[in-house]
């Protein structure tokens, strides 16, 4: 799972709270900072991805809001 990176207390929330294991999250926060828009395409060339895995890419916004989209690579 790719998920827009703020503060990495925020993402292990986050993933607690979707009952998502953080062994399935690609965590590029702590070397690359809140990349903004590009921390979902540089989740996707940092995944290791293989032909045929499915990524969910949540993204999040001020407020209240997220978009999700699943994708099969």
């Amino acid at each position: 799972m790719a998920v827009h990176q703020v503060a990495l207390p925020y993402l292990r929330f986050l993933a607690d709270t979707l009952g998502i294991p953080e062994d399935r999250l690609v965590v590029t926060l702590p070397r690359h900072g809140n990349c903004a828009s590009a921390t979902l395409p540089l989740q996707l060339q940092l995944g290791g991805w293989a032909p045929g895995d499915r990524v969910a890419m949540l993204g999040l916004g001020g407020g209240i809001s997220m978009g999700v989209m699943l994708a099969e690579m």
